[in-house]
């Protein structure tokens, strides 16, 4: 299988001189959405210990233990190196067998944990990376795969440089030792009053970081120099209102999104740091995710509503999409995906839906072609499945029950097709790698589990 080599080449900043000198915000109501024809042809570019490894064949099943459909799927190795909720998980692939997996918790510390899947047995090894103060909330590698950014709730922010494995001449044997550890590059100066998100421009080593104070602070890893301060989103009072709830960088790296829990769904510009668009919706912001063509956004609101933004024209694409079955049941939305024109939504009434995102007329916003329907607790995360086309719609989704389910999303009722069984409480985070082959979770129960797919 061919990896992707790892880029040497220094990090630049994203090229942005093509952008308008925007100064004055644009306001947009929710009532002021219209249709918009988009065209889909052109697509946007410290001490190592070793881990907890228990044999997973004798693994005491701590679940729920109730009749479900779908073929059972056990952990292929389990990780116990935190000792609190597990609360971010990234997954990178070094060599076609080896993998390093980002980890922040509740117990104030973040790990990167090897794993090689040559290796008989398997024994993944451990390294805590640094101390911190608070909760680490965000792990996350930059696209290139050179450097691995963690943050947590007391506002520190690290960097840290990636191993370059060194190639064993048997594919069977594991890598020779040496070189593996990730080392300190930089813990950045104080800046933002916590780190509630971390995301990675696509185009080159740059950060953005959200707090609950309504800022955003965007940073060049090179250096860990600041680039620009996003203030705008109110900050949160206290009682769960205001704060940056999530963020993106769009696909073609030209804009910066935001959600607030002020309500408001901001396009920033990255080069001068104003605010090209500020568009209100009905509720606090939860998640956002950009579709992967036609410069489409889907925003995720707390009282159960989708609303679809395309960025060129800063305009609300039709009505919004309901996720909530009537106005006495709202379901707030806490975790949104595209998979080509598809669009999974998952909420805390165990719901998720799929809508059709469509390129104009009357299905611009989202026709419901699906409801995947889980009846022990709400969605925490979900992805859709890597390595098949677009027509392969099976959608993985991690629940408060601690059960992890792929799902066949085609019908109009999705079909469990495998149940991943092994945490024993509430599924918090999980990732999968490129080629499909490798799904990683982490739970209220400390544990990470590493799934063969």
């Amino acid at each position: 299988m061919d990896v992707e080599p790892t880029n040497t080449s220094p990090p630049v900043a994203p090229e942005n001189d093509e952008l308008p000198p925007d100064t004055e915000p644009v306001f947009l109501e929710v009532g002021d959405g219209e249709e918009v024809v988009v065209d889909d042809s052109a697509p946007i570019e410290d001490e190592e210990e070793e881990a907890v490894v228990e044999d997973v064949a004798s693994m005491e099943d701590n679940t729920i233990d109730e009749e479900e459909d779908g073929e059972k799927i056990v952990p292929q190795v389990e990780i116990l190196c935190h000792r609190g909720p597990v609360y971010a998980l990234s997954l990178t692939q070094k060599l076609p067998n080896q993998f390093i997996i980002a980890s922040g918790g509740g117990d104030d510390a973040a790990f990167a944990t090897t794993l090689n899947l040559s290796a008989s047995p398997l024994k993944p090894t451990s390294q805590v990376l640094g101390t911190n103060s608070e909760s680490v909330a965000n792990a996350s590698f930059s696209k290139d795969r050179s450097l691995l950014a963690t943050g947590d709730y007391a506002g520190t922010i690290s960097l840290w440089n990636c191993p370059v494995p060194a190639q064993p001449s048997d594919p069977t044997l594991p890598p020779p030792p040496g070189g593996e550890e990730l080392k300190l590059d930089r813990t950045l100066p104080p800046g933002p009053t916590d780190c509630e998100w971390l995301v990675w421009h696509p185009l080159g080593n740059v950060f953005a970081v959200g707090s609950t104070d309504g800022t955003i602070w965007m940073y060049l890893a090179k250096t860990g120099a600041v680039m620009q301060v996003f203030a705008g989103h109110d900050g949160d009072d206290g009682s769960g209102g205001g704060g940056v709830t999530c963020g993106a960088f769009s696909l073609c790296g030209k804009h910066l999104l935001s959600g607030g829990g002020d309500g408001t769904f901001r396009i920033w510009n990255p080069k001068n740091g104003t605010a090209r668009a500020v568009i209100k919706t009905n509720s606090p912001v939860n998640t956002i995710h950009q579709k992967a063509e036609g410069d489409i956004v889907a925003v995720g609101g707390a009282n159960g509503e989708i609303n679809v933004v395309h960025l060129p024209t800063k305009k609300i694409v039709g009505a919004p999409m309901e996720h909530s079955s009537s106005e006495s049941e709202v379901a707030s939305v806490e975790c949104l995906k595209f998979h080509g024109a598809y669009l999974a939504s998952g909420a805390v009434d165990g719901n998720v839906k799929i809508f059709e995102v469509g390129v104009g007329g009357s299905n611009a916003s989202g026709l419901l072609r699906s409801t995947a329907k889980h009846l022990r607790g709400g969605v925490t995360c979900l992805e859709w499945k890597r390595g098949g086309g677009l027509g392969d719609r099976n959608l993985f989704t991690g629940c408060a029950d601690g059960m992890i389910r792929m799902w066949d999303a085609r019908p109009s009722e999705a079909v469990v097709l495998r149940c991943f069984k092994g945490h024993g409480d509430m599924v918090l985070c999980m990732d999968l790698s490129d080629d499909g082959r490798v799904m990683v979770s982490g739970s209220d129960d400390h544990k990470i589990l590493v799934w063969a797919l």
